[in-house]
């Protein structure tokens, strides 16, 4: 065995070595880390720009950069609207169930106390279901056995 030790390495270059490969492995993973959160930022961006132009309703299409040598002038954007889909006019959407009462309710000078006290003669709960009820009823012609305050 005394005659192979001195195929054996040096314990401190070894660790000098182990050292410098860690250093290096460390930085090339910062790099990474970082052009990461760079393509990621860019991404970002481009879908953040790429939404504000979908909400606005078109998609512009930009030219592409002319280099200086090339000599070409730039043409200004040209905005491409997407084509809708055909679709067939129907009726305008018909009021949310109770939203014609409480217009007829509201219209007749009620407001919220004329509905609590309705709710309290018509023993309902909510002061909201008395409005219906009201509203109901005034569009039905009777009168309500309260009168509007203002």
């Amino acid at each position: 065995m005394e005659e192979h030790e001195y195929l054996a390495p040096d314990q401190a270059t070894v660790w000098a070595r182990i050292e410098l490969l860690a250093q290096i492995y460390r930085r090339r993973s910062l790099i990474l880390r970082s052009a990461g959160s760079v393509v990621l930022s860019a991404g970002l961006v481009a879908g953040l720009v790429q939404m504000h132009t979908f909400i606005q309703g078109g998609v512009t299409a930009l030219p592409p950069v002319a280099t200086p040598s090339a000599g070409l002038s730039q043409s200004p954007a040209v905005t491409i609207r997407p084509h809708a889909p055909r679709t067939t006019p129907t009726k305008s959407p018909s009021p949310a169930p109770g939203q014609l009462e409480m217009d007829a309710y509201f219209e007749a000078g009620y407001g919220w106390t004329e509905a609590e006290m309705l709710a309290r003669l018509w023993h309902f709960r909510d002061p909201a279901e008395a409005k219906v009820e009201g509203g109901r009823r005034l569009l039905a012609g009777e009168r309500l056995p309260v009168r509007p305050l203002n």
